[in-house]
């Protein structure tokens, strides 16, 4: 028998290819207690017999004796381990991962099995086996484990954690990397830690972790984006800006530090600082895409800037030479860009484009809800294919029942839909309303709110919400930049629709007042020319 061969078959021979590649741990002990007594001669003949059939690789062959074997010992280890190599190689999946999981529970404490069994469940999707073997293997005896092997078991258990949304967990076992020294690159660790305390919004501790990440790596995009993103978040905007700063002088193409470092800008009301990075990031922007740039994000991000600055035409354009050079076929992709022209298409009133556009997306993606509420109240306003709008609304609602937005379009539906004289629709209109305003402080949801109050005769009620609409309509435009002169039709529209409401509403209370006076026999017409 050749030494190789030796060394194969009496290690865990679990390297399976069950969909992806799992790693090897080779066990550092060989226990005897388990194995075959000489004195049995049957057993032994049986076992000597499959073991020279496997070495002749006649797994099929093998497999027959090797179990046989098992009837005289069932808790034979090493016969385990050569039965799941057998069947692995046959093809026999599942009696492989059956011996193989036979092995773990006579060995619980054993590094080896666990961490490899961990594997072999990932590779599988069976991400909850794969946790619970990782985790066994993290509570085993470790003595004389390669660290590479350690490593790796333990940034898969802290990965699987963080999938799961245990940042508990994941956070003590990338700790538990640290202090072992278990990295060559312990910057990327305290990057992770830091996500995983912004996920916790533990935002203090995420700043400590992407400090020190940024000690080991000060020019790094992302961990300068996070740092920055935390300081935000604690409304810290000096460190937020002094850190962003910082990275655009060492790189002054960096497009997305400075279209952050603008937003930061605005909210301290610093607009023509805000501008001016705004005007960079767009300079670099239209010279990479110029020169056919095959990032997707560099031309949403063009396109958005443009249709900030009014210029609708050329957003459009850029996003059409996104789907043209860079897209291709990737549906994702194109879902994306067709729902962010739908958007552009709308503020410009061009309503055929904005159909054409939303049906694109749901053709990719028919359980895109943010689409097919988008649509379905565009029919509604349009007053097209009234059913049809209804059931797209009410699609997306089926997604997400406590948005807001989508509440507020079914109401609007229900009031749009209902007759005159059909009572029960309209209030059904308003619940739905009103349940919509408990999710979202909107000015279009207190505009509809007061376009039904008015419906039903309750005027004092429809004055109320409209004039709240305009009041936080007013203070939505003080928190604006003043150098951003765009504002969308639409928006000015809607604007302009509930400030004729309340003219219309003020008059005709004035003319009820005056029909009132006059039946009682007041003169009213010599008082207003007095």
């Amino acid at each position: 028998m050749s030494k190789t061969k030796t060394i194969v078959l009496l290690s865990f021979v679990f390297i399976f290819a069950f969909h992806c590649e799992t790693t090897l741990a080779e066990s550092r002990k060989d226990s005897e207690s388990n194995f075959l007594l000489h004195n049995d001669t049957e057993a032994y003949m049986n076992f000597c017999t499959g073991f020279y059939l496997m070495l002749d690789h006649r797994w099929e062959e093998a497999i027959v004796f090797l179990e046989k074997t098992l009837q005289t010992n069932p808790n034979a280890e090493r016969i385990h381990n050569y039965l799941a190599t057998c069947c692995f190689q046959s093809n026999k999946k599942e009696k492989a991962l059956f011996h193989i999981e036979k092995i773990a529970q006579l060995k619980p404490d054993d590094f080896s099995i666990h961490y490899t069994l961990g594997n072999i469940y990932a590779s599988e999707g069976n991400e909850k086996g794969a946790i619970s073997e990782y985790e066994r293997a993290n509570s085993s005896v470790m003595d004389g484990v390669d660290k590479v092997f350690m490593s790796d078991m333990l940034h898969r258990l802290a990965d699987g954690y963080m999938k799961n949304g245990d940042i508990e967990n994941a956070t003590n076992v990338y700790k538990k990397i640290l202090d072992l020294k278990l990295t060559d690159e312990p910057v990327k660790i305290h990057y992770k830690l830091g996500q995983a305390y912004v996920e916790a919004e533990r935002i203090n501790e995420a700043i400590n972790e992407f400090v020190k990440a940024r000690e080991f790596s000060p020019h790094s995009e992302p961990i300068i984006f996070y740092l920055a993103l935390c300081y935000e978040e604690l409304e810290d905007y000096d460190n937020a800006i002094a850190t962003l700063e910082s990275f655009i002088e060492f790189d002054s193409d960096a497009w997305l530090m400075r279209i952050n470092l603008s937003n930061i800008y605005e909210k301290t009301k610093q607009y023509e600082n805000a501008e001016l990075e705004r005007e960079n990031a767009f300079g670099t922007l239209k010279e990479s895409v110029s020169k056919g740039s095959k990032n997707l994000r560099e031309y949403t991000m063009l396109s958005q800037i443009y249709q900030r600055r009014g210029e609708g035409r050329e957003a459009i354009y850029t996003l059409r030479t996104a789907i043209s050079s860079v897209i291709n076929e990737d549906k994702e992709a194109l879902k994306e860009v067709s729902f962010m022209l739908a958007n552009i298409y709308y503020e410009m009133n061009d309503y055929k484009h904005v159909v054409n556009e939303l049906e694109k997306v749901l053709q990719i993606d028919p359980d895109y809800h943010q689409a097919s509420n988008f649509l379905g109240y565009f029919f509604i306003e349009k007053g097209e294919q009234l059913d049809e709008a209804l059931d797209l609304i009410e699609k997306a609602l089926s997604i997400e029942p406590e948005n807001g937005a989508y509440l507020d379009s079914l109401g609007w539906a229900y009031y749009k839909l209902a007759d005159e004289d059909d009572g029960e629709k309209i209030t059904l209109a308003l619940q739905k309303l009103n349940k919509a305003s408990e999710y979202a402080d909107d000015p279009e949801i207190m505009g509809h709110i007061g376009d039904v109050y008015y419906s039903l005769g309750y005027w004092e009620r429809a004055q109320g919400q409209w004039e709240a609409a305009l009041k936080l309509w007013e203070e939505s435009a003080a928190e604006e930049s003043p150098l951003l002169k765009h504002k969308t039709a639409r928006e000015l529209k809607v604007r302009k629709v509930v400030h004729d409401k309340l003219e219309k509403l003020q008059y005709l209370k004035m003319v009820e007042s005056s029909v009132e006076r006059l039946r009682s026999g007041e003169r009213v017409v010599s008082k207003h020319l007095q």
